[in-house]
């Protein structure tokens, strides 16, 4: 578990988040977390080695998400998504609000279901 721990922390910080010690107690809440439910969805009692970026997504997707609704995202820009580019004069605009949070739903809404289709390649029927 602490491989995939420090693993996680490596994504997080790809993210433009920096875990600190104060989050491992979060974080390992939440690997317990997306383990079960890897396990409950396929129906598997161990999760094979094949699904550990599944995993280090789902959990870096609730993660975040929980910081989010916290309101403790303070270290990730999540304000300003690029709307359209002009190569002429130069002209770059912004979007902002909510369009760059609803960017940013979207991605986390991903990173945390949008593995449907690896997981249900590991589902077992249930007898």
């Amino acid at each position: 578990m602490y491989l995939l721990l420090e693993k996680i922390k490596l994504r997080l910080k790809s993210l433009g988040y920096e875990p600190t010690e104060n989050d491992d107690f979060a974080l390992e809440f939440v690997m317990d977390k997306t383990e079960q439910r890897i396990k409950h969805f396929c129906n598997i009692s161990e999760i094979p080695d094949c699904l550990e970026w599944v995993f280090i997504e789902m959990a870096c997707g609730d993660f975040l998400q929980a910081k989010k609704s916290l309101g403790q995202l303070t270290n990730m820009q999540v304000e300003q998504i690029v709307k359209s580019i002009e190569d002429g004069d130069t002209t770059v605009s912004f979007q902002s609000g909510v369009d760059a949070e609803t960017v940013f739903n979207n991605y986390l809404d991903k990173m945390i279901n949008g593995h449907v289709d690896s997981l249900i390649a590991h589902r077992k029927l249930l007898w």
